[in-house]
């Protein structure tokens, strides 16, 4: 991930949350608090509904394949090992609308940390010919009410695997949220699923988060 760019988090709510566990099952297990809650109202309803109204964002915390957890450091989400001093950072999540969703790809949603005031984006940097994922300085609530043209980059759509979670890109489309099997590494975006990545995760109920104004 690149660092803080000067443009102007997220978390999920569910309850008995197995997070001693981290397994890619077979079959995809009753739908878990966490997914339904981000359903509400459901996503085939917002294809059909120019406004939707969400009170709370719901928030979480991401473990990767490794024992990674993501924290917030000087600017840059970093995959590090999970310790018992380590904080891990604080996801929020807000459904979003997005005309153009494909079916199948799963809940278009905005990500954000810093308590809401950092947005989660997949976007093209000046001069370069492929996406990277970058912080930029908005509001989460703010953003959920832009048009979808400038809220597109920031959408990712929520896909589970089993008990996990893929977050790919709704702009750049085959791009996911990734973290490096090296340790200590920024997460960013990939499009080489399975190439020293990850890009399933298990999220973790985080307690209802405090928004900023």
């Amino acid at each position: 991930m690149s660092s803080l760019e000067e443009c102007s988090g997220m978390e999920i709510d569910s309850k008995d949350w197995e997070k001693d566990e981290y397994q890619c099952c077979s079959e995809d297990p009753a739908r878990s608090p966490l997914e339904a809650s981000l359903s509400q109202p459901s996503m085939s309803s917002m294809h059909s509904s120019s406004k939707v109204k969400v009170k709370d964002p719901q928030k979480f915390s991401i473990r990767d394949g490794d024992q990674n957890v993501v924290v917030l450091d000087c600017g840059n989400l970093l995959a590090v090992p999970k310790k018992s001093y380590i904080l891990s950072e604080t996801f929020f999540a807000l459904p979003s609308h997005l005309k153009s969703a494909t079916a199948g790809k799963g809940d278009p949603i905005l990500l954000a940390v810093s308590k809401g005031e950092l947005c989660l984006c997949c976007d093209k940097d000046k001069g370069k010919s492929h996406p990277s994922l970058l912080l930029k300085k908005k509001k989460l609530m703010k953003l959920a009410d832009e048009k979808e043209a400038v809220r597109k980059p920031f959408i990712f759509y929520n896909a589970k695997v089993g008990s996990l979670h893929t977050l790919e890109s709704a702009a750049h489309r085959g791009w996911f949220i990734c973290t490096s099997c090296n340790s200590g590494e920024p997460i960013g975006v990939t499009d080489k699923v399975g190439q020293k990545k990850h890009i399933e995760f298990l999220f973790e109920k985080v307690c209802k988060p405090e928004m900023s104004p």
